[in-house]
């Protein structure tokens, strides 16, 4: 009973598809209707058969014979021009199909069709004699190479098995790590289950198994467990092996029995009763029969035994654990130069290399965080003091150091050699991003598509089989999730993706020749390096290039498009991006890209689409974002029979064409923020293929009548309720498969209640964000409280916004406990509402935000619990907690309970905005966990917080505060440490006492009285303050600071919009004998720098938008440049100098 995590190779999926291709019926119709040579494509089929019988083994020995590897390039290029043949016979099979070429018409017409396909047909047998004699030339070297029939392993060689021994001095960065997983093992809160499985998931090299090792000789785990096993599992998942390792462990003793039942009873009673821990190490089957299989025999252990799983597979994770999994991340910097240069220098003294140092953290930067890079980068230049040596390592691919110094290339290799041979093509089409670039799933997806990387699927449509594509490759760690948003690759796995991509592949941001420039056949680079390319001219000279795709921003043109010879050089595009280019008008020539599936014309200045682009039959993706002179879509739209994916957001297109309900194809239209469209074309409800339909920020008055036709609808962002004669809310019975966000609007519209019961939210268990929303109409409570009350969502709701509801009283389903995957709730401008539902039994709620609820005067138990039923300790999970316009609240009442682990006890953000009658007495007096308070509009609230218990609070923001003279005032917390204040007319003075003791950062914008007198600052006293920054200050002030004003403790200080400030008194700026960094931001009156000079410690200095004092500051031409010439750090307007 085995499992082996081994793919196919990368090219066999390639000609599989063609193959495909080949025998389908468009192809052989065309060919035999055209009396095209079938012969010559049997001929092809068997040579590429020929081709793949040996690709398994040519896709191993690529890594280390670059023969092979160029080789493999040239095959690539060839079934290149192979697909592209078949293209062209497809797409003049669609053509003839589309333009009702039926033979019929005038003898002129006749003769110019059967000239037509003379001269096709004479192209076609031109070319596949041409690609039959490459693909000869080819498989005559195939011999020489080596090259054997059906061969597929991996180097046993290559790949130590990995112990349970670790130097533990040499590890550095895993200590939380090592920490957070120890306290899972030690403890016994997962009850649910005897046996604990905790996966640690990572990509390859990033310290999964040293991690593991850690544990494994933890003297507290040793002491918690009875029995301790380590196995290695690898790509081979051994059911019977695996048992026997664990036997032989255990018993200490020779095992060679191959029966597993056997194996396992014996294990099993060996188990019996004690606690033990197993490390499965480096596990790839994903399998459940086989881990199913092999775990029963662990069942009889103690309560408390664990088995941990490491692995850079999350399917596996996921299929093995019981306890959630341990996402293992790379190591700072810092901690990867502690590895490099244990590794690196050994014996020898770090101060006697200093040469080597500055190399040497290059090196480690490019590792990007992970440990198996720098440490075997570290041991490669371990015997190596010769800089050129560490600069060859620096310059260098990783992919091209030598092999048996090279560890990193066996262990990412491996990721990519067990993937499926279809998820191989997708991941190396992804070597077109840059290293660092962020990408979303869903332009990947596109790409993916428009390269004819998706097999098809009888039950699924394509783009959800890229999701599954994308998915299970963010699964096996090759993709990361971005901070953000999108995704990226790890800088070494793009490495990977660029090696197995071969010359086919070209990134222009890099190192290139011409010749590369003409084979590659997709091309990139970043828009922002644009300057730095060399010459476009090679590219244009690329005629078989498919895609070209300038990424990212900050573009400057230095190509003109609308010269129609560009393009006709690059008949074969399938991708082509123009986006951000300053094109007014499209050239005709684009009607000739025949091939192209993808056209990303985002952010231009195009004004129309011309009829030549309506006849690019085989278009699937058009982007038209931010197209803002875009006002019109033409009728011959609908020519685009196969158009999937059309993005008309941001434009100011008036009117969506009734061509568009045509394009049965259509998967996604996304119309958001399209705010001059009114109205859809009524026969939009007849896209029965639509998944995806966006129109959030139109002028939409309300829905096509029958939107229940959409029945596979996926997401709709809005849907407008009409009025007695418009769309019915009822019509979104029938979309089941909702998901994502909703938007019901003018919920004001229903007129029979029932109607909304029809709705069936209840059903909707995909959809995970609710917005509710009326329009001023609240002259109907009670109609508006049953309308509310029958739109109960699914539990499985995640965040519920609900504004402009005028009935009095929330239903019982807003807060109740089972909803409990809710995680946001927004209660906006409910104006009728007396008091809150109850909102403190939401088990997962992290973010609450009220505002508007005019009639609430009382704030009681009903807001933490219903009192006629047990509850749990509310509020549990809450992190941001927000009131604001609430001109009737007078009275908190807070919830009993138990302080320490009280109610509101992992609250984070706390904030009062306009509650001008809130009691402050009734604030919280202890809130263990806020670390930020804002307070606006409700100053009467300040005189509180020297009374309350707020150990974690860091920031206080005081906004709009216009009664408020002076502050501190009262006292404040004493562990506030920044404080920023905004907007207090009224404020003349800052007090002498009351401050935090340990406050270290002043903000002070729009306080123009303050300015009137500056020695009522008193901010002397003030000696842990080291940031001051003041912004937006109207008032005429010929000098600032005065002498005295600031602390002299000062280590940064900014001044912006200082509109009137005229000059900087020198002197008391040298009293600020601490500061180094100086900001100087839009003084648009700022003559000059100060005669004195500026402080001698300052290092850093910043002067933006001041016209007099910008000039004046130019490095040794400058008036002002002997008074900062000493700073070692400035920048003017951005720009270093």
């Amino acid at each position: 009973m085995t499992a082996v995590a081994v793919g196919g190779a990368f090219l066999s999926a390639s000609l599989q598809v063609l193959f495909d291709r080949l025998a389908s019926r468009e192809v052989v119709d065309f060919i035999r209707t055209r009396k095209l040579n079938d012969g010559m494509l049997k001929k092809l089929k068997i040579k590429l058969l020929s081709a793949n019988a040996v690709l398994d083994d040519a896709e191993e020995k690529q890594i280390r014979n670059r023969a092979v590897r160029e080789w493999l390039d040239e095959l690539k290029a060839t079934i290149y021009d192979a697909e592209d043949l078949v293209d062209e016979i497809n797409t003049e099979a669609l053509r003839c199909k589309l333009e009702g070429e039926s033979g019929s018409g005038s003898s002129q017409e006749l003769n110019l069709i059967s000239t037509r396909f003379a001269a096709f047909n004479e192209k076609v047998d031109y070319k596949m004699e041409e690609i039959l004699d490459g693909l000869e030339f080819i498989l005559e070297q195939k011999e020489f190479l080596g090259l054997k029939k059906g061969i597929r392993r991996i180097s046993r060689s290559q790949r130590l098995p990995a112990t349970s021994l670790v130097e533990e001095s040499g590890v550095y960065g895993r200590d939380a790590d090592k920490i957070a997983i120890i306290e899972l093992l030690l403890s016994d809160e997962h009850r649910s289950s005897k046996v604990s499985v905790i996966p640690i998931v990572g990509m390859g090299g990033i310290g999964k198994t040293t991690l593991a090792q850690l544990i494994y000789n933890d003297d507290h785990v040793k002491k918690h467990f009875e029995i301790k096993i380590w196995v290695c599992v690898s790509d081979e998942f051994d059911v019977i092996r695996i048992t026997r390792m664990i036997l032989e462990s255990v018993t200490c003793q020779k095992c060679d029995s191959k029966d597993l039942n056997k194996l396992q009873v014996k294990l099993k009673d060996i188990l019996t009763g004690k606690k033990f821990l197993f490390i499965l190490d480096d596990v790839w089957n994903e399998n459940y029969m086989f881990w199913d299989t092999l775990k029963s025999s662990f069942e009889s252990g103690a309560h408390g035994s664990k088995i941990i799983v490491t692995t850079r597979s999350e399917d596996v994770a996921n299929m093995m654990q019981n306890v959630p999994y341990h996402n293992l991340q790379t190591i700072s910097e810092e901690d990867c130069w502690k590895l490099f240069a244990k590794h690196a220098f050994a014996n020898r003294e770090l101060s006697s290399h200093p040469n080597l140092e500055g190399i040497g953290r290059q090196i480690v930067r490019k590792c990007k965080g992970l440990p198996l890079a720098v440490k075997s980068l570290g041991g490669l230049l371990r015997s190596e003091s010769h800089p050129q040596k560490w600069e060859n390592v620096l310059k260098n691919d990783i992919w091209e150091l030598p092999e048996k110094e090279n560890n990193i290339l066996p262990a990412l290799w491996l990721s990519y050699y067990n993937l499926p041979s279809h998820l191989k093509r997708c991941f190396t089409y992804c070597s077109i991003f840059p290293k660092g670039y962020v990408f979303t799933k869903e332009m990947s997806i596109l790409l993916w598509m428009s390269e004819n990387l998706l097999e098809p699927h009888k039950r699924k449509t394509t783009e959800e089989v890229g999701e599954e594509y994308f998915t299970d490759l963010l699964s096996r760690s090759l993709f990361q999730r971005h901070e953000y948003l999108g995704f990226t690759m790890h800088d070494l796995v793009n490495d990977l993706a660029k090696f197995v991509s071969g010359e086919l592949f070209l990134r222009l941001d890099e190192n290139y020749s011409h010749l590369k420039a003409r084979k590659a056949r997709h091309l990139s680079y970043m828009k922002r390096n644009i300057h730095s390319i060399k010459s476009f001219d090679a590219l244009f000279e690329n005629k078989y290039l498919r895609t070209f795709l300038p990424l990212g921003d900050c573009l400057l043109e230095y190509i003109n498009f609308e010269n129609p010879e560009v393009l006709q050089t690059m008949q074969y595009l399938r991708v082509l991006s123009l986006s951000e280019y300053s094109i007014t008008k499209l050239p005709h020539s684009l009607g000739n890209l025949k091939h192209l599936r993808y056209l990303d014309l985002s952010s231009t200045d195009v004004k129309e689409i011309p009829y030549s682009v309506c006849t690019l039959y085989n278009l699937q993706t058009l982007l038209l974002e931010s197209c803002r002179n875009l006002t019109e879509l033409p009728d011959s739209i609908g020519n685009l029979k196969h158009l999937r994916y059309l993005d008309l957001s941001w434009t100011h297109i008036k009117e969506i064409p009734d061509a568009i309900c045509s394009l049965y194809n259509l998967h996604t239209l996304l119309l958001s923020f399209c705010a001059y469209i009114t109205w859809l074309p009524a026969n939009v409800v007849n896209l029965i293929n639509l998944r995806h339909l966006v129109i959030e920020g139109t002028s939409l008055k309300e829905m096509p009548m029958q939107m229940s036709k959409l029945k596979d609808l996926q997401t709709l962002s809005d849907f407008i309720v009409g009025k007695e004669s418009g769309c019915n809310i009822k019509e979104l019975k029938d979309l089941q498969d909702l998901r994502g966000s909703l938007c019901i609007s003018r919920l004001q519209n229903v007129v029979n209640v029932e109607d909304v019961s029809k709705a069936s939210l209840k059903d909707k268990k995909y959809l995970n964000q609710l917005s509710l929303k009326w329009e001023h109409d609240n002259d109907n409570a009670p109609k508006q409280m049953e309308v509310l009350d029958k739109l109960q969502p699914h539990t499985n709701l995640e965040k519920l916004y609900i504004e402009d509801y005028g009935g009095t009283s929330f239903p019982n389903w807003v807060g109740h406990h089972s909803f409990s995957r809710i995680v946001e709730v927004e209660l906006g401008d409910c104006k009728n509402c007396y008091w809150l539902p109850t909102l403190g039994q939401l088990p997962s709620l992290t973010s609450l935000r009220i505002a508007g609820l005019d009639m609430v005067e009382r704030i009681g138990d009903e807001f933490y619990c219903n009192g006629s039923s047990s509850h749990a300790k509310p509020f549990k999970s809450l992190e941001i907690l927000s009131f604001s316009n609430m001109s009737q609240w007078k009275e908190w009442s807070q919830f009993e309970g138990d302080e320490e682990d009280g109610v509101f006890s992992h609250l984070k953000e706390l904030s009062f905005g306009y509650c001008p009658k809130l009691n402050g007495a009734c604030l919280p007096d202890y809130l263990p966990s806020v670390t930020n308070l804002y307070i606006s509009g409700c100053h009467q609230l300040l005189a509180s917080l020297a009374s309350v218990r707020y150990p974690s609070l860091g920031f206080l923001r005081i906004y709009d505060c216009p009664e408020l003279e002076s502050i501190p005032k009262w006292g404040l917390p004493s562990n506030i440490h920044k404080i920023s204040i905004h907007r207090c007319e009224k404020m003349e003075s800052l007090s002498k006492a009351g401050w935090p003791p340990n406050l270290k950062s002043l903000e002070i914008f729009q306080c123009e009285k303050l300015f009137a007198n500056c020695m009522q600052w008193n901010l002397e006293t003030l000696t842990s303050l080291t940031s001051l920054k003041i912004s937006e200050i109207d008032a005429v002030l010929n000098s600032f600071p005065e002498e005295g004003q600031l602390p002299a403790n000062l280590t940064f200080l900014e001044l912006n919009s200082l509109r009137n400030l005229k000059s900087l008194n020198g002197k008391a700026l040298q009293q600020l004998i601490s500061l180094k960094e100086l900001r100087i931001y839009w003084c648009h009156q700022l003559q000059c720098m100060p005669e004195e000079g500026l402080p001698i410690s300052l290092s850093q200095l910043d002067v933006n938008q001041c016209g007099f004092l910008n000039p004046r500051c130019q490095r040794d031409v400058g008036e002002d440049w002997p008074k900062i010439a000493h700073i070692s750090r400035i920048q003017i307007d951005d720009e270093a100098i």
